[in-house]
């Protein structure tokens, strides 16, 4: 109930143009508000949650900022959740551009993307929701499900396109897969295909 009242006193503050415009819907355990002209922010605590279109966060604390409210910067124990794309991500901090569709964690974080059947830790990223491309850097591991078994793959950094369905690991890339194993410099997997391409030193252990 407490809840649900600070909700219904914040979206009494918001401007009807951000309404119509971009809706966001917020609710946290405790406030702070400046709509002062040039600058708009809200900060949430206690448990705070933002809704904006398809996707969801919460986390201990949030802050909203920037023209209509265009910037998201979450902190502790944070959850993104969009179901309709098919992702969720955990972390200690995440920053959102509303305007340009952009998330960035800089940090340890958990990936999984429902829909290509994905799972992945790194410890930045790098997602723009409009194109469906991913940047994974530093320490990445993710873990695709096939019908062979679990794809496991290592790299620097890393790259998913959501929309090709393909991924591009770069620096120290290595696969092991189904017995095998890859190593490169450069590794791409078709995800629909399963075929695997590498470039740079090349290495390899195949189980006939």
């Amino acid at each position: 109930m407490r809840k649900l009242l600070y909700t219904l006193l914040l979206l009494l503050f918001v401007p009807p143009t951000l309404l119509f415009a971009k809706e966001i819907r917020f609710s946290g355990g405790s406030t702070r508000m400046q709509m002062q002209e040039g600058y708009q922010s809200i900060a949430l605590s206690g448990g705070a949650e933002i809704t904006s279109g398809t996707l969801t966060l919460t986390a201990d604390s949030i802050e909203l900022s920037g023209k209509e409210f265009r910037y998201v910067t979450c902190n502790d124990s944070v959850k993104l959740n969009d179901d309709e794309r098919g992702v969720k991500l955990m972390g200690n901090n995440l920053f959102y551009d509303r305007e340009e569709e952009l998330v960035v964690v800089d940090g340890y974080l958990e990936l999984e993307d429902l829909t290509n059947e994905v799972q992945a830790t790194s410890f930045f990223l790098e997602f723009s929701l409009d194109e469906g491309t991913v940047l994974l850097q530093v320490q990445v591991r993710l873990y695709k499900h096939t019908d062979s078994g679990v794809m496991a793959c290592k790299a620097d950094s890393l790259r998913l396109d959501r929309e090709k369905r393909t991924l591009e690991l770069g620096g120290n890339a290595t696969i092991d897969w189904a017995g095998d194993r890859y190593e490169a410099q450069r590794i791409t997997v078709d995800l629909d295909t399963e075929q695997i391409t590498m470039d740079g030193t090349i290495k390899g252990v195949i189980n006939g």
